[in-house]
Formats: C-alpha cells, structure tokens, sequence
C-alpha cells in the first residue's frame, strides 16, 4: 500500500494502477507550522483518461483514519451509506457493502487556478472488505505520523 516516490517519499496508493482509476496520497504537511492543527494532504487521481491532483486540507485528517477503522468493523450495520468529507469538502468519501466488498466512491474537487472554475472528480472502487479498510485505517495513521513504514 506505502510506496515511495521518486523523491523517496511515502505515498499511499489505493486501487490498483493496472484497474482504471487509483489514488496516490502523499505525505501530509502543516502550512502553518506544527502547533496548528491544518493538515494538508496531497492527493492524486490517475489513470489512463484521468491525471487530477490537488492539496486536500484537513483539521489534524477530520478524523479520515477512524472512519476507515469504522469500515472494517464487519459487525456493524449501515442504515445509511457512511460518508466522510474532508473540512475543506476537497475531498469526500462514500461506502456501501456489496457481496462481501466494500464499495467506496473517492470524490475530489479543485478549483481552477485564477478564475472561479472549479473541477470535480469522481471514481469507485471496490475493495476487499474489512481487512483492507483495516490495512488502509493503519497505513494512513502512518502517512499521518510522518514515520516511516516498511515499503513495497
């Protein structure tokens, strides 16, 4: 899931590159300094039709790692599809349950530099249930920490 860069940093892939659509999360930065809670995330959508990448802002990650834990709680039942949104709205998150997977709808946003455009990006994935929402809750707590992490 950790890959490096070709600067060597870390980055979270989510989806398999060979699949259509992934997502490549880089290390996280605090613009303000450490004391400040704003926690901007790099995020990127590529494919072969697709190649969209913005910064996604975050309030220490508006709790992303524990609504991906949640995920991989197998026990629990939706009455509704659980959605997490980043502070921002950059980027928002959207799960259902489908013959043992977990379908997830990644939505990013980003507007267009000096004018009042904007782009909105859409892409599902399907994932292989609890264990790798469990796999992805760790390995963005990781990203999250600035540590590093045994890497493929």
């Amino acid at each position: 899931m950790i890959i490096r860069d070709a600067r060597g940093g870390q980055v979270l892939r989510i989806g398999d590159p060979g699949q259509g659509v992934h997502l490549l999360f880089s290390t996280p930065m605090r613009p303000y300094g450490d004391g400040d809670p704003a926690l901007d995330i790099p995020v990127q959508a590529k494919g072969a039709w697709v190649d969209v990448s913005d910064w996604v802002r975050t309030l220490d990650g508006d709790g992303l790692v524990e609504f991906l834990s949640s995920l991989a709680d197998g026990s629990s039942s939706w009455s509704e599809a659980p959605t997490w949104q980043s502070s921002e709205g950059q980027l928002k998150i959207s799960a259902q349950r489908s013959d043992g997977r977990i379908v997830l709808t990644w939505g990013m946003w980003g507007k267009v530099t000096e004018s009042e455009s904007a782009w909105y990006f859409e892409t599902v994935i399907s994932h292989k249930g609890e264990h790798e929402m469990r796999g992805f809750s760790e390995a963005f707590q990781v990203l999250f920490s600035g540590k590093s992490e045994r890497v493929a």
